[in-house]
């Protein structure tokens, strides 16, 4: 139970610490109040031994979940198959397919959706995060492009930063530029 309670807090710290945005994003916004609880519901539904593949939040729509689960499909193909893909998270020091498959995707709350991250992006994650959370747009977004933002939000899950939180870091659109050309989407 203290490792749960570990992990929670940590996890609670790093969303408040930075964020980053599959979309050009100026600003973060967002509740970390309600972030700390979606975390502590999900470390308690994983258990100690986390999740075989991806987890997806059972609240997130059925349309976005299918998504979700072809773009990760198609990520983790890319990333076995195309060695410059995989080097993306070598170059982190992470494996892109075991990033992938400790992902945890919430949906964005309705209160944090329409005004805030989902004005700007279909997907955020916090830097060094294993919580990624989704905008219902995501679902409208094309396969390739869902896929390519999967990857983009797993290498924050990484460790890779953006700007404007990093002023030395690439920008959201930058970010997107480079996994649709070393992973070829």
């Amino acid at each position: 139970m203290n490792a749960r309670l570990i992990v929670v807090c940590v996890c609670v710290i790093l969303i408040s610490a930075s964020g980053s945005w599959a979309g050009d994003i100026v600003e973060a916004s967002g509740s970390v109040a309600s972030a700390s609880v979606t975390v502590a519901t999900a470390v308690g539904a994983l258990g100690d031994e986390g999740p075989i593949g991806p987890w997806i939040h059972p609240k997130i729509s059925s349309g976005t979940r299918d998504k979700l689960q072809t773009a990760v499909r198609i990520a983790t193909e890319r990333i076995e198959e195309v060695e410059a893909c995989g080097d993306l998270f070598a170059n982190l020091g992470a494996d892109g397919e075991e990033t992938l498959k400790r992902t945890l995707y919430f949906p964005v709350s309705a209160q944090n959706g329409k005004d805030g991250i989902c004005r700007k992006a279909a997907a955020y994650t916090n830097v060094g995060g294993r919580s990624t959370f989704v905008c219902e747009e995501f679902s409208w977004l094309t396969d390739e492009r869902a896929a390519m933002f999967v990857v983009h939000e797993a290498l924050h899950n990484a460790g890779l930063s953006e700007k404007p939180l990093d002023r030395r870091g690439m920008t959201s659109l930058e970010i997107n530029t480079m996994v649709g050309r070393k992973c070829r989407f």
